[in-house]
């Protein structure tokens, strides 16, 4: 499902191993994904890898509801915590309910030339002014 929305994202490129997608349908027709990523380094928490909704159903909340569905369906079922990194303006001064910002800046590239880091240097958001957010239920 990942190839009818990957164009759309800036992150274009293979979904990162054991993700769990989404799609938000209407009328039979998918118009929204999101695509979940589990993180167990010293904490344990869900983020978002990708939210896309597709350009003509883009503005009217689709990408919120699906959002905010999905963080509390996870925040629920697994009592982790669940996190957003966003440059999305519409995310980061829409009303977006329970979610508290973490942290606002600039990504760097990671300590060191490991192989997780060489691999985010790609997709890097140091060009771009980003914001941390954590669903609070």
């Amino acid at each position: 499902m990942w190839q009818t929305f990957r164009h759309y994202h800036y992150l274009n490129g293979s979904l990162g191993a054991g993700v769990h997608c989404y799609v938000a349908m209407y009328q039979f027709k998918p118009v929204g994904f999101i695509a979940v990523a589990h993180v167990r380094m010293r904490s344990h928490y869900y983020r978002v890898s990708r939210l896309v909704v597709l350009p003509d159903y883009q503005g009217i909340g689709i990408g919120k509801r699906l959002l905010n569905f999905i963080a509390e369906l996870y925040t629920s079922q697994t009592k982790l915590p669940f996190y957003l990194v966003t440059s999305n303006p519409q995310l980061v001064r829409g009303d977006l309910g329970n979610w508290v910002i973490k942290r606002v800046g600039h990504g760097s590239h990671g300590r060191g030339d490991t192989r997780i880091n060489k691999g985010l240097v790609k997709s890097n958001s140091r060009g771009r002014l980003t914001v941390s957010l954590k669903y609070v239920p």
